[in-house]
């Protein structure tokens, strides 16, 4: 009986290494997915595309032509 024990014990601790880990990577996966540096570094072309396009806008709100 005391055998059949230790196993479980042992498993549980296997488990909450693993999930532990899992964590972390996730964490690590979420910081980067929403840092906007990182976006920008990887995809410069939208990140222009979108800064061009938001100017845009914005130009056309503000411009003080009444029409």
């Amino acid at each position: 009986m005391g055998e059949r024990t230790d196993q479980i014990e042992e498993e549980i601790r296997v488990e909450r290494q693993e999930l532990g880990r899992n964590l972390d990577q996730l964490e690590r996966q979420v910081k980067r997915a929403t840092d906007w540096r990182e976006q920008v570094g990887d995809h410069p072309m939208a990140a222009m595309s979108m800064a061009f396009g938001g100017g845009f806008l914005l130009s056309m709100l503000f411009s003080g032509r009444n029409t």
